[in-house]
């Protein structure tokens, strides 16, 4: 899903520019980026008898908008903007190209962060996921 998701996502006008990676980029992070991050899982037997068994999972994403300047109402602006277009792939897509039955946005928290040159915004956004394996 994971591989699947970080593609529909570059593929997407709205996040032309925009660093999309599969994990933290072993160089440096560019001004605006979403990295996939940590994966906590369940799995669970749903038939009696059979191998048919499910996992629910949860894919944390990280936005990241870095402004120069001391406007923060701009990166957050700006960083919930990409949580949208995260949100209507999905909404496109819930299959993520037919690797999982479901996935919707869930909880997410935006962090605003400020230096005296640069305003920041964070965004640790959840995904809930359900698959057959």
């Amino acid at each position: 899903m994971r591989a699947a998701l970080v593609a529909l996502l570059a593929a997407r006008d709205g996040l032309s520019g925009v660093q999309i990676g599969y994990g933290m980029p072993s160089g440096a992070l560019q001004r605006e980026h979403i990295l996939l991050g940590l994966v906590d899982a369940s799995q669970e037997y749903r038939a009696l008898g059979t191998a048919r068994k499910f996992e629910d999972y949860t894919a944390t994403i990280h936005i990241g908008v870095m402004r120069e300047g001391t406007d923060q109402q701009a990166a957050d602006e700006r960083a919930l903007a990409l949580l949208a277009e995260v949100e209507a792939t999905l909404r496109t897509d819930p299959t993520v190209s037919g690797t999982v039955l479901t996935a919707e946005v869930g909880n997410y928290r935006l962090e605003p962060l400020a230096n005296e040159n640069t305003r920041e915004a964070r965004i640790t956004l959840d995904i809930r996921t359900r698959a057959r394996i």
